[in-house]
């Protein structure tokens, strides 16, 4: 998978997904967006059950495409 869109800020000291990055989704408590260059997690979704699903609502996260977003910052993290 490859980071499409990121406009969330850059923190000190805090991974951040670049456009171009080659990255993976890892499953325990909760999905890790892992950067495969140096294994960092750049994000990760809400807990979910054994399942995959998020235990908030029974549905499965979005994995592919627009995956966060807030709106009244203008902020996005796409991946394709």
């Amino acid at each position: 998978m490859e980071v499409i869109q990121n406009t969330y800020p850059h923190f000190p000291k805090c991974p951040h997904a670049e456009v171009g990055d080659e990255v993976h989704w890892e499953h325990q408590q909760c999905f890790r967006l892992i950067r495969e260059s140096d294994r960092k997690i750049v994000f990760a979704t809400a807990p979910v059950d054994r399942d995959g699903n998020l235990r908030s609502n029974g549905e499965p996260p979005v994995l592919v495409g627009i995956i966060a977003q807030v709106k009244s910052k203008g902020w996005v993290l796409e991946i394709k």
